[in-house]
């Protein structure tokens, strides 16, 4: 139902005055030449041939349009009551921006900077570099490269016609203008990169490469993305210099990024921390409503086994679908809409998806005239970059994507994927053990593999009565998990994976609880044997009790204590129940909220239950572990999926990359995004890790792979690699162990041993002493007596006295 347009011919409602609306740099208002046709019975005449009316659509306006200078400003709900608005036809639109934004210079309606700052070194300095508001002088001759910070405002949802149309986000968009400097005529190319996740925010933009100055790079914190703690911490000083380059070192903006939020419309919602939700968010997406309103419980163990744990993983899933149903309905995620009232709001939960991350990237783009955008996406990246691939192949310009996530983008397939993923992971980290450790043993034997050697251990804890315990409350039997030692392989599934030392970490890691199983196996007094493994399940810090088990796990970094523990408690004796795994399990994070509404296909609990046992069938008991705990949230979401599509255009030219051993995203990704986008060149590494990007031990190989991305870029897209080309390895991982003899053999010195841990250099120096009796190792354990020489060199506490030769 329309009401009567003002008009002289209504006498009852006073005419507009025909004068121009003010542009109030809010949103661009549309409009359309032609005749206005009112519903129902009136009929409207047009006293002039010649006069003709702009129809202003109210759902384009301002939230506050000033109708003229005479009249008094109105708000939308207010103006609605008088109909359609007009407007002279004769009044030209106000230019509310640059009539040519650019990425200095952008449309302030979408974006606006908030801070510019510089990253500068200059001679003579006192600094290796500094971030600063103001440059230092030209005399100081700096070298300053220009960062910036603002905000883009794009809608909650795209569609129009929608009332979640009206509700703004405002996203924190984070630039590197190493190419455009403030004498540019002509506009730089811009390479908007994503570093995955979902966690990385737009410190991707600032982070990356810029090809020698030769594009400006650009990210953006996208919806439910908290803040990434890399350099948000840098002081950026904002005072001035002295003529030898000194500035005030109180001046400088403390975390300025807390003044820059990741989003300030309050709009957007935090799903990276969970410790900004509301008490009542935690509980819920933690599933205690659950337990207290429907007595519904997680398992008492969390490491569980595909193979003898069947109904505890049903439970499992039961309870993390009631959890999760409990937490995307509390009232956080609810947004009020603009004229609802009471009525039923928006779910921000519903709008964080990947094919609303590439309309804000083509909104980023068209705030700054761009005509076209490069993109470059690793990991969730790469589903960023290739979701904009399909939607605007048109305004794409290079593409490069690095670590290929699933491509046919349904959840069940997901599930599939992360199996694969670990199942080529774990091969290969075993089929590391066989090669790394030259003369000495990892696993197995001459006539044992590794891979049977962990198999023929996981049965014995699974069959041997030493592992096994009857509970003194609940009397159930409680099992040495299994799933520990599988949930070890986990340790290089990231991006991380690429340093060697953690391989190498890993697998010192799993041999040593492999070799004490055995040797609990082995023992002679079950009594002894079974308070050996209550106490290690109980301990908090596992390394107590196997002997050669590294303090804390590989990754963690200098300073801080992460040890491998089970329990953590002795309760579990009682009742049955790890605790810490019971209560503390988080059913909700970005990357669940994101990657479920972008795959398809929702399951029950029990149908996700049957399609995870059904996994077994083609991949072992370690591979289907990980699909446990990775697959299942997605495949049970209660959100209606918004999939989007990766890729699939032709006419785009670019790079698809992928190491050939990626425990996050296998390599068969890599080449199902080619097949999908086959005008792209396919690049391989044959190495190890999550991405191609580094590796510790083969650097010339990673090289030669990257060298083909940066000739793409510096090319300007003209030279593209022959598809199929293949960085062979270079060198292989080896453990520090056999890494110091082949130093040691390559350079007889004993001082190339010191690069490596305490622990390799003595080991190294025991195995080339007894092969060369004129090297003497001497060592001392840390106390007062440096003259005791070392005798057991899994010791954490050994130290290095001297090394002599």
């Amino acid at each position: 139902r329309v009401k009567r347009p003002p008009s002289p011919l209504c006498p009852q409602i006073p005419p507009l005055p025909c004068s121009r609306l003010p542009y109030t740099g809010e949103t661009m208002v549309k409009a359309r030449l032609g005749l206005l046709m009112l519903l129902g019975a009136a009929r409207l005449s047009i006293a002039s041939a010649g006069a003709a009316l702009l129809v202003v659509s109210m759902a384009t306006l301002p939230q506050e349009t000033a109708l003229s200078e005479q009249s008094t400003t109105k708000t939308v709900p207010e103006v609605a009551e008088r109909g359609l608005l007009f407007a002279s036809m004769s009044s030209p639109p106000p230019p509310p921006s640059p009539a040519t934004p650019t990425i200095r210079n952008p449309d302030p309606t979408t974006l606006k900077w908030e801070l510019t700052f510089h990253k500068c070194t200059w001679t003579p300095s006192n600094w290796n570099f500094l971030w600063t508001v103001n440059k230092p002088q030209k005399e100081l001759n700096p070298e300053c490269t220009e960062y910036r910070v603002g905000y883009l405002t794009v809608p909650l949802d795209y569609d129009d016609s929608t009332v979640e149309n009206e509700i703004s986000l405002e996203l924190r968009v984070s630039a590197k203008l190493a190419c455009s400097t403030g004498d540019s005529v002509e506009p730089c190319p811009v390479i908007f990169y994503h570093n995955g996740g979902p966690s990385s925010n737009d410190h991707s933009g600032t982070s990356n490469k810029n090809y020698g100055g030769r594009y400006d790079t650009i990210g953006i914190a996208q919806r439910g993305i908290g803040e990434d703690d890399y350099w948000l911490h840098e002081q950026i000083y904002n005072g001035t210099f002295d003529a030898d380059g000194n500035i005030n070192q109180n001046s400088f903006l403390f975390d300025p990024y807390k003044k820059f939020p990741v989003d300030k419309s309050g709009n957007n919602k935090n799903l990276a921390d969970s410790n900004s939700w509301p008490q009542h968010t935690q509980n819920a997406c933690r599933g205690y409503q659950a337990q207290v309103e429907q007595g519904i419980h997680p398992p008492k163990n969390w490491y569980l086994d595909p193979e003898e744990d069947k109904q505890e993983i049903r439970d499992k899933f039961r309870f993390a679908d009631v959890a999760m149903r409990d937490c995307v309905k509390d009232e956080h995620w609810k947004i009020e809409l603009p004229g609802q009232g009471t009525g039923k709001p928006a779910n921000f939960l519903d709008y964080v998806g990947t094919h609303l991350l590439a309309r804000d990237i083509d909104r980023l783009r068209e705030s700054f005239g761009a005509e076209k955008l490069s993109c470059y996406g690793f990991s969730y990246g790469t589903a960023v970059c290739s979701t904009y691939a399909a939607q605007f192949p048109d305004k794409l310009d290079l593409f490069v994507v690095n670590g290929n996530v699933d491509h046919p983008g349904t959840t069940d397939t997901y599930q599939t994927n992360v199996a694969d993923a670990f199942n080529q992971l774990a091969t290969k980290l075993l089929k590391i053990c066989n090669n790394a450790y030259g003369n000495s043993t990892c696993l197995g034997s001459r006539d044992e593999s590794p891979a049977e050697h962990f198999e023929r251990t996981t049965n014995e804890i699974r069959t041997n009565p030493k592992f096994r315990f009857d509970t003194t409350e609940s009397k159930e039997v409680f099992k040495f998990p299994v799933g520990f030692i599988y949930d070890m392989f986990a340790s290089v599934r990231g991006f991380d994976a690429e340093d060697s030392a953690l391989w190498i970490e890993t697998l010192d890691a799993i041999k040593a609880v492999v070799h004490w199983v055995n040797a609990i196996v082995n023992m002679p007094d079950f009594e002894l044997a079974q308070v050996i493994v209550r106490h290690a399940i109980s301990d908090r810090n596992l390394s107590k009790w196997i002997p050669g088990l590294p303090a804390n796990r590989p990754g963690t970094q200098p300073g801080q204590s992460n040890p491998y523990w089970i329990c953590g408690n002795s309760d579990w004796h009682a009742t049955g129940t790890c605790k810490q795994h019971r209560y503390h399990w988080l059913y909700m994070s970005t990357t669940t909220a994101i990657n479920s509404l972008d795959y398809a296909n929702r399951f029950s609990w029990l149908q996700t239950a049957q399609l995870t046992e059904f996994l077994g069938q083609k991949y072992p008991p370690f591979a289907v572990y990980k699909a446990i705990n990775d697959g299942p949230k997605y495949m049970m979401y209660p959100r209606e999926p918004t999939p989007c599509v990766y890729g699939f255009r032709s006419g785009v030219k670019g790079i698809v990359i992928n190491s050939l051993y990626d425990g996050a995203t296998p390599y068969i990704n890599a080449k199902t995004m080619r097949e999908g986008m086959s005008s792209t060149a396919l690049v391989t590494w044959q190495g190890i890790g999550h991405c191609v990007e580094s590796a510790t031990y083969d650097t010339e190989g990673v090289a030669k792979c990257l060298r083909k991305v940066d000739t793409y870029f510096e090319t300007r897209g003209a030279t593209l690699p022959i598809d199929g080309f293949t960085c062979r390895n270079s060198k292989q991982i080896v453990s520090l162990e056999e890494q110091a003899r082949e130093n040691f053999e390559a350079t007889p010195t004993p001082e190339d041993l010191t690069s490596s841990s305490h622990h390799a250099v003595c080991l190294s120096c025991k195995n080339l002493a007894e092969k060369d009796p004129t090297i003497v190792c001497q060592f001392y354990s840390g106390g007062n007596d440096p003259d005791r020489p070392c005798r057991d060199c899994d010791l954490p506490e050994i130290c290095i006295d001297e090394l002599l030769g």
